[in-house]
């Protein structure tokens, strides 16, 4: 008990030092069981939620129509292994008193489903009964439409107005997925359940549906449901089945990349911390080299003296621990959150807390242990003669090859194609990053004697006195900033990418989808005002036998006739309709997330399922394209229809004149259409959604990253209270030779201007390679990057790092003002 009574007197010696310290250690331990909690939970909760959204169903029935008898439904109900419904869809539009809304933001889907209350709807109830026999909608559409339980809501349909009460409010599914403002409505149409008999009834569609979905009571009756499900579909012509896919990889590609920046963005705090433990420790023992001396002349050995430091640092390390255990739990939550929202989940899992409470706790003990090594390790080397002599310690004459290490890790990052490469650059950055300071202090000497005279003078001989001692505080700040600068430019860059190829290849100007196309329909689009043309293309997901494991690829049928004005993905040469009128009957073109799943070689064939069973395309090429987010094939329009059976359309892609606005084609098409139109998307739409999402997911790593730098800034106050403590004499002595304080402020100030100067150059250049480097291989949804830098991105940052050095300067430099002379004189 004594010891640790000893060491806790030692740490309040210098309290503010013990406290920044131990903030360095709260915020690193905070990020790093923060961020390795939030993406724990979100690994496991999105397989979770992405299954019950799209994967509900094992099998679903479709028609090779747009409906298809109900018949076929009642011949599949006797089946003992399994549960099926059956599904209508049709469009109308919702009468609602709500003031200054458009007939756009009053599209609706209803879904007639033979049954509500089953394990494929799987709906989860909030309010109501699903057996009630009225509508049934989700939470977020009963909190915008201000509807409750008993309420009735009105559609105006082709056969007049439709009323039907709302029996059941249920939890937010894809199933129903619908906008959540009314100000969303304009992109998106609402979504409502109800009986299948009413979307009979209300559609004049009597005895018609549009698909069976069928989930197996036992999963490992899939094959003998599977074999059950054949045979009804082999004995009715017109429609086929397929399995319910969920590509889980493809989801996942993108997300590993920004897990992995995530977790260097959270690791970045509690190494930055080491940094500061490190320069705080080392100091202090320099302080009391005297006192370990005096220790060991009555008796004291090596071991002890260190055990009784090693307590120093234990006792500062738990409880930085413990407190960032509690600010990383709110950490967690809020970066949990954040995500799910960024990635459109909605799932209330619990949080995954025991391998971020391992590793945080591990880190956040160890790390400091492991930073204090070499300081524990010279004080069991003090020697009192030495000591009391007050002999100086020769030069360490290693640091040169140090410097060589720190150039060689440098140059081995350029060979790495992950993004790891940033711990091996900033371990080089940090070993040559003293030789890189005095270059760039004697460069600012004379800057400093020009500007500022005598205080300036004074501030960079204030620097150079202690050159290991700044140059570590100082590389602090600099990987911060190196890291913020990669993470901002990787941003903006990949957006970029992202606008130009979704442009390149959506197809025109608007992709407009109805529940199926009319045979007039394509000609009334033409000749909409602010239309310039219009076609229409196939698209179906096709199942895709990939090594034993089903996978789903949705796949366009395209016209040669059409491809050049409307093009569905960019090429490198040549032209649209030359590269689909070269492609054969068995002949696919691939896009790249694709193509990499699939592994092959361009030549080489892939399996899919089509209506006569499994069948080999060969891969005639790869192509870019965004459409449906990448992962797509390509297929001539005839040899898709001849192959997949699809016989009606359900997308049509329009080109506007010049003349007409985006926002006015919309609503000149609608006019036209009204409710049948489901949804209606623009290339600049996909910009916007994809641009939300990854800026987000930048921005909470450069949230992370801030949090580093905050960390960076504690080690530039903890380093000049450290050295106003070293000079309290002399500054004294300068207030007595008539210097003032302002005088003294301006030089501490600059002495942290020079330091944050130092950090935030090199790092922008450090950062400026780094986006050098990982410019040839990171990629997202396929999309690399070209090397580049924004000029007002660097310039925020380096406003930021300058701004962020001089404000945590400024204390240490009003405490050094406000030092009496009289105690100053009196300082030992």
């Amino acid at each position: 008990m004594k010891q640790w009574l000893i060491a806790w007197r030692n740490l309040m010696r210098r309290k503010m030092r013990t406290f920044l310290t131990i903030m360095s250690i709260v915020i690193g331990v905070a990020s790093t069981f923060g961020v390795i909690a939030a993406v724990d939970t979100a690994e496991k909760a999105f397989p979770i939620y992405l299954k019950e959204a799209f994967g509900k169903a094992d099998f679903n029935i479709a028609g090779t129509e747009a409906y298809f008898s109900e018949d076929i439904h009642k011949q599949m109900s006797s089946g003992q292994d399994y549960t099926a419904i059956s599904l209508l869809k049709e469009n109308t539009k919702l009468i609602t008193e709500e003031k200054g809304i458009s007939d756009i933001q009053k599209r609706v889907v209803l879904t007639g489903y033979s049954e509500l209350n089953t394990s494929v709807t799987g709906f989860k109830v909030i309010e109501g009964d699903l057996k009630a026999g009225g509508a049934v909608i989700t939470d977020r559409t009963a909190k915008v439409w201000s509807s409750k339980v008993g309420d009735t809501i009105s559609f105006d349909t082709d056969s007049g107005v439709k009323k039907i009460k709302v029996t059941a409010i249920v939890q937010y599914t894809k199933d129903l997925m619908g906008p959540s403002s009314w100000n969303m409505a304009k992109y998106h149409h609402w979504a409502v359940a109800v009986p299948l008999p009413v979307v009979q009834n209300w559609f004049d569609l009597n005895g018609k549906i549009q698909a069976i979905q069928v989930k197996a009571e036992n999963p490992n009756q899939l094959d003998t449901v599977e074999q059950a499900l054949n045979h009804v579909v082999k004995s009715n012509n017109g429609i086929y089945m397929q399995p319910m896919v969920v590509n889980f990889d493809t989801v996942f590609k993108d997300l590993n990349t920004f897990f992995i920046a995530l977790y260097m963005a959270g690791f970045l705090g509690i190494a930055l911390s080491a940094f500061i433990i490190f320069n705080s420790l080392y100091v202090s023992i320099k302080e009391r080299i005297s006192e370990f001396a005096v220790l060991k002349t009555i008796g004291y050995t090596p071991g002890q003296l260190q055990t009784m430091v090693l307590s120093e640092v234990f006792l500062l390390s738990t409880i930085g621990t413990v407190l960032g255990l509690l600010a990383g739990y709110g950490l967690a939550l809020g970066l949990k959150t954040l995500i799910f929202m960024i990635y459109g989940v909605q799932s209330n899992s619990g949080m995954m807390l025991t391998t971020g409470l391992i590793v945080s706790v591990t880190a956040g003990l160890l790390i400091p242990i492991l930073a204090s090594w070499y300081p524990i390790y010279q004080v069991g080397k003090v020697s009192v003669i030495e000591t009391l002599k007050e002999n100086k310690a020769k030069a360490n004459l290693k640091n040169k090859w140090l410097g060589m290490i720190g150039v060689l890790l440098i140059l081995s990052s350029f060979f790495i194609k992950h993004l790891i490469l940033v711990l091996p650059l900033m371990i080089g950055i940090v070993l040559v990053f003293p030789y890189l300071f005095t270059l760039f202090s004697f460069l600012l000497k004379g800057i400093y004697r020009l500007a500022f005279r005598f205080v300036g003078d004074m501030a960079i001989r204030n620097l150079n006195r202690n050159i290991g001692r700044t140059s570590m505080t100082s590389v602090i700040l600099s990987l911060g900033i190196a890291m913020i600068v990669l993470m901002s430019s990787l941003n903006s860059a990949i957006l970029q990418s992202y606008e130009r190829v979704i442009h390149d290849s959506y197809g025109g100007n608007l992709d407009i989808m109805f529940h199926h196309i009319e045979k007039e329909d394509l000609e009334k689009i033409k000749h909409t005002e602010g239309v310039a043309n219009a076609a229409a293309y196939s698209l179906q997901g096709i199942v895709w036998n990939m090594e034993g494991e089903k996978r789903m690829l949705p796949i366009f049928g395209v016209g040669t006739d059409w491809i050049d004005q409307f093009p569905l993905f960019s090429v490198s040469s040549g032209t649209h309709s030359k590269i689909i009128k070269n492609l054969k009957s068995d002949e696919i073109i691939l896009d790249k997330i694709s193509y990499g799943a699939w592994g092959g070689k361009i030549g080489e064939s892939i399996t899919l399922e089509t209506l006569e069973g499994e069948k080999s395309f060969k891969v005639g090429g790869v192509v870019d394209t965004m459409k449906n987010s990448g992962n797509s094939g390509f297929m001539q329009e005839e040899h898709f229809k001849e192959n997949f059976g699809v016989k009606y359309e359900r997308n049509i892609l329009v080109v506007k004149d010049e003349q007409t606005s985006p926002l006015q084609l919309r609503e000149n098409i609608y006019d036209q259409f009204g409710e049948r139109i489901e949804e209606m998307w623009g290339p600049e739409d996909w910009v916007s959604m994809i641009g939300g999402t990854i800026t987000g997911s930048f921005s909470i790593i450069n949230a992370l990253v801030v949090l580093g730098i905050i960390v960076s800034g504690i080690g530039i106050t903890n380093t000049l209270l450290i050295n106003i403590m070293e000079r309290v004499r002399e500054i004294a002595m300068m207030r007595a030779v008539g210097v003032t304080r302002s005088q003294i402020i301006s030089m501490i100030l600059l002495e942290g201007f020079g330091i944050g100067l130092a950090a935030t150059v090199i790092g922008i250049l450090f950062g400026i390679l780094l986006i050098y480097i990982t410019s040839g291989f990171v990629e997202i949804n396929s999309l690399t990057f070209e090397f580049g830098v924004s000029p007002l991105i660097l310039f925020i940052i380096f406003l930021f790092g300058i701004l962020i050095s001089l404000f945590l300067s400024f204390t240490p430099s009003r405490r050094a003002a406000k030092t009496p002379l009289n105690e100053a004189l009196r300082y030992e």
